[in-house]
């Protein structure tokens, strides 16, 4: 089976390539052909007559078995995964559902028609009145963007004031959400993050942020982690949300709610040093060739 791993924009490789020089015996075992490439290393020719021209580093190629599409996606991407499917590649993480993970506002409403716990939430404009995001959403809140990574632009609204403020920060036109979430407290500087590999749960650590006074629990934020025991409600919560948004390989970012998890965030490129570690390279293999 040949295996094609495309990174995007903001994905490094380096992991990749340590774990699949480490797993060469493993690689062999399964029959897999595995090649890493970046997103600017693909290109191809669509024919009038419908045929392909497919070229990696610029050498003309066949399409691979399988595709996994890591990091950031983008045009690019799209278009990679577009025309590989077209030539009958099947896509691990397709396009289309690290779209709706990239995007917190897809994400919610996507938790909502599956009934799955989440956190209310609200898109909110300039001129959205203060009076009703404190009635559907509360004060202290969370406003953070639509589209986002490792917490950036996350904020917490602790006055109306503030909200105020935030509100009158936004431009007229602007282009991108910004979504108001209710605050969960039981959760403040901390989460418990839950890597999926095949649609279920193998590993789990609780994300500490370093500070008492941060309530983002990130690791790019300074926080620290420590692993944490699986249970039925997380593996049950965790192999819905999986399946809801169609991932193999995901994290899934679970908040301390009042009567149990409920689902923060969804990860379609959690760290791979991490899940080579966590997981293992054997299962990780295993869920590419399935």
């Amino acid at each position: 089976m040949r295996l094609w791993i495309v990174t995007g924009a903001i994905a490094k490789s380096g992991a990749f390539e340590k774990s699949l020089a480490q797993g060469a015996d493993l690689l062999k075992k399964y029959g897999i052909e595995a090649e890493l490439y970046r997103r600017f290393d693909i290109n191809y020719t669509l024919h009038p007559d419908g045929s392909v021209k497919l070229f990696a580093k610029g050498v003309e190629t066949t399409a691979p078995d399988k595709l996994f599409l890591y990091g950031s996606f983008d045009a690019i991407m799209e278009g990679i995964e577009k025309t590989l499917t077209s030539m009958g590649t099947m896509s691990i993480n397709s396009v289309e559902s690290k779209r709706i993970a990239g995007s917190k506002l897809s994400t919610a409403l996507l938790l909502s028609k599956h009934d799955i716990p989440q956190a209310k939430t609200m898109p909110v404009y300039r001129d959205t009145p203060i009076e009703l995001i404190k009635k559907e959403i509360g004060i202290p809140l969370i406003v953070k963007p639509d589209n986002g990574f490792g917490g950036q632009g996350v904020e917490l609204i602790k006055t109306e004031e503030e909200l105020k403020q935030t509100l009158d920060a936004l431009p007229e036109n602007i282009h991108s959400l910004l979504l108001a979430q209710e605050f969960i407290s039981t959760s403040k500087g901390r989460d418990l993050r839950v890597l999926m590999v095949g649609k279920k749960p193998y590993a789990a650590f609780v994300r500490q942020a370093g500070d008492p006074n941060e309530f983002r629990s990130n690791i790019h934020q300074g926080g620290h982690y420590e692993d944490f025991e699986l249970t039925d409600e997380i593996i049950d919560l965790c192999e819905k949300t999986a399946k809801a948004i169609n991932l193999e390989i995901c994290g899934l970012d679970l908040l301390f709610g009042k009567d149990g998890f409920i689902i923060g965030e969804i990860n379609d490129s959690p760290g791979m040093k991490t899940i080579i570690e966590k997981v293992g390279l054997d299962r990780f293999l295993k869920t590419l060739m399935a």
